[in-house]
């Protein structure tokens, strides 16, 4: 398994420790990174407003925050076949019907703009574990390159997570990866 590989697998602990998508054995590591990155209490708002959001709402916070796992992937335009697997299994464990996990597993083929993000992905906390995700891909091959770190600026940009709040993510994330 690969740097990108191993960070993307993070990243689905991580949102199943935290509701966006369904439960996994590997949500320990995730959680852990989540709790780092935004605070365990701040996890723990996050779980709660996916157990209580309506369901409207929680498939639009959940297909927006897979989206965004999605573009970060194809942020450096270098997406293996191992990196498509567990972005398709991502997809199955989104708990999203069944038409809108097609149109998400095309995405992972065929990379498209993400359109009105900060409109979709609305609850704060995984506004900034979106971000900490984005970064901790960015650093998983041990270089950063332009297109990823001008990824992460859009993203936080999208997202409205002010650049100084931006900086403190990557920066955790910089430090727990190291």
């Amino acid at each position: 398994m690969n740097a990108a590989q191993s960070a993307m697998t993070t990243w689905v602990g991580a949102l199943s420790s935290s509701g966006v998508i369904l439960p996994a054995g590997d949500a320990e590591a995730g959680a852990a990174v989540a709790a780092y990155v935004v605070g365990e209490e701040r996890v723990v708002e996050l779980r709660t407003f996916f157990q209580e959001a309506d369901p409207a709402e929680v498939a639009r916070e959940r297909r927006a925050a897979v989206e965004a796992v999605i573009a970060m992937a194809q942020s450096d335009r270098d997406i293996h076949p191992e990196e498509r697997h567990l972005l398709s299994q991502l997809v199955g464990r989104s708990g999203l019907d069944e038409d809108t996990q097609d149109e998400l597993v095309m995405r992972v083929h065929k990379p498209e703009p993400i359109e009105d993000l900060g409109d979709r992905l609305t609850q704060p906390v995984l506004r900034e574990l979106m971000l900490a995700l984005a970064w901790e891909l960015a650093l998983s091959d041990g270089r950063i390159d332009d297109a990823e770190t001008a990824f992460y600026r859009e993203l936080a940009s999208q997202l409205s997570v002010p650049k100084k709040r931006a900086k403190e993510i990557a920066d955790a994330v910089a430090q727990r990866v190291g």
